[in-house]
């Protein structure tokens, strides 16, 4: 089985749950997730750069916990070393569904929505999880300005595909 795509798409609700806006584009890779599928599936220990820029090595059996899906206003273009977000504006406890097979494809989503009291402008989103003491970002990807008004939310879902 071979990583085939990640799908990013993203919802804006406003306070009254009416989509505002949808944005949907072929999501990026940064190094942190390869590393860490490698840690795990190999059996190897591998260094992960935390949201605060410190490398943090990892082994097989590290549980990941706490996944959240991040938004923010940066527009710095992703980059595979990429380990937070420019500039944050919300998080969210994430959730995952379970892996369904469509044809040749097995895939799976994570997702969550953000609320924004205040509202902003996103335009940079990410996946992240915790480990002890550590959180790592493991996807980041730069949209096009999305307005989120005050109480408003950003729905932010990723679906990882591989074929078989």
């Amino acid at each position: 089985m071979r990583p085939r795509k990640i799908i990013l798409e993203l919802v804006v609700r406003d306070p009254r749950g009416r989509i505002l806006a949808r944005r949907r584009k072929r999501a990026g890779y940064l190094k942190n997730i390869l590393a860490f599928l490698r840690a795990q599936i190999i059996g190897l220990t591998e260094t992960l750069v935390d949201i605060g820029g410190t490398s943090r090595s990892i082994a097989l059996g590290y549980a990941a916990t706490t996944p959240t899906i991040r938004v923010g206003s940066g527009t710095t273009p992703q980059a595979p070393g990429d380990y937070k977000l420019v500039t944050e504006l919300g998080t969210v406890a994430a959730s995952a569904g379970p892996v369904v097979v469509v044809g040749s494809n097995s895939q799976f989503t994570i997702s969550g929505s953000v609320a924004i009291a205040a509202g902003g402008t996103v335009q940079e989103v990410g996946y992240s999880f915790y480990y002890q003491s550590w959180t790592f970002l493991l996807l980041r990807d730069v949209v096009p300005p999305v307005v989120v008004p005050a109480g408003g939310t950003c729905t932010v879902a990723y679906t990882l595909i591989f074929t078989a």
